[in-house]
């Protein structure tokens, strides 16, 4: 298998690898059953012993296509949600592009000044934990889960529950790395990796 190179958030090179799908899916809900039927099928090739495996896959699949129809603009600017998965033998890379607003930190949309940089903060309680962001530069956010490690901490985090946020919870969780990052043409990128 043959690859190219691509600068990343971190600034360093990472090899591309040549296996590329992609999907394009109307930004619709009642397409979810589409998305995790594809999520399925390509997670039989990646875990084709491991069902539990695959139905992680699949649940953050439908996690990001649900956010990304709920609470973008995708839908009203040309109605698709495209994903792009790279599948090489030590990890899966799941992009998911939307036409959103980007991420507000400390009242600033994306593209962040340079003073955010290194910010670091609570993005979502849930039950077990918390999702917390970090503005790595100007264009990219990194999303990481810490489990809580007291009852104090579950009790604070049951004052904070709400019904919506969840879903970034679970990507974070089952994914080895999250990052939602500014592109050049304006769209925001969901980018996914998972280890194999």
């Amino acid at each position: 298998m043959s690859s190219k190179s691509r600068l990343k958030p971190d600034g360093k090179y990472h090899k591309v690898m040549d296996n590329i799908i992609r999907l394009h899916v109307p930004s619709q809900i009642k397409y979810t059953s589409l998305v995790e039927d594809f999520m399925r099928s390509l997670g039989a090739h990646i875990y084709p012993d491991d069902e539990v495996r695959r139905d992680t896959l699949c649940t953050v699949m439908n996690e990001i296509f649900t956010n990304v129809v709920k609470h973008s603009d995708t839908v009203h600017r040309d109605g698709l949600v495209r994903f792009q998965l790279e599948i090489g033998i030590k990890e899966l890379r799941v992009s998911i592009y939307d036409h959103g607003p980007g991420i507000k930190v400390n009242g600033q949309y994306p593209p962040y000044s340079n003073k955010l940089t290194g910010v670091r903060k609570p993005f979502r309680r849930v039950i077990d934990g918390t999702v917390f962001l970090e503005v790595i530069d100007p264009r990219n956010v990194l999303f990481t889960f810490e489990k809580s490690a007291s009852a104090a901490e579950l009790s604070e985090n049951l004052k904070h529950l709400r019904g919506h946020g969840l879903g970034i919870s679970i990507i974070t969780k089952i994914m080895d790395s999250v990052i939602y990052s500014l592109r050049d043409d304006g769209q925001f990128d969901w980018q996914m990796i998972k280890n194999l």
